[in-house]
């Protein structure tokens, strides 16, 4: 019986957690434009998040967070501008800490 509703709770987290496509189809949260190089923000993305960056066809550069639960929970997408970039941030949902700004090339907010 323990087991069946473990599994019942499983399947109703599943069943609301955001998919790569779904969370690259909202609107941007917030847009920001860096002098650093799509490369150079990607990669730090990536690294900070323990994750990849994911090449897409129009030459950006997608490195997602996901959850515990492997949901994406927040999505940037690089594109190359000049000799800078421009990073698009999406957030379906929880919260990450304001390490990433440094990769975008703006300081954090203070606490």
């Amino acid at each position: 019986m323990v087991k069946g509703k473990a599994a019942l709770i499983g399947a109703v987290l599943l069943s609301g957690c955001a998919s790569t496509n779904e969370v690259m189809q909202m609107a941007p949260t917030q847009v920001f434009k860096s002098d650093k190089s799509a490369d150079e923000v990607s990669f730090c993305l990536a690294n900070r998040n323990n994750t990849v960056p994911m090449p897409r066809d129009d030459g950006s550069r997608v490195v997602l967070v996901k959850n515990g639960y492997g949901a994406v929970s927040l999505a940037f997408a690089v594109f190359p501008e000049g000799t800078g970039s421009r990073i698009e941030y999406r957030k379906k949902f929880g919260t990450i800490g304001g390490a990433w700004k440094r990769c975008v090339g703006i300081k954090p907010d203070k606490d």
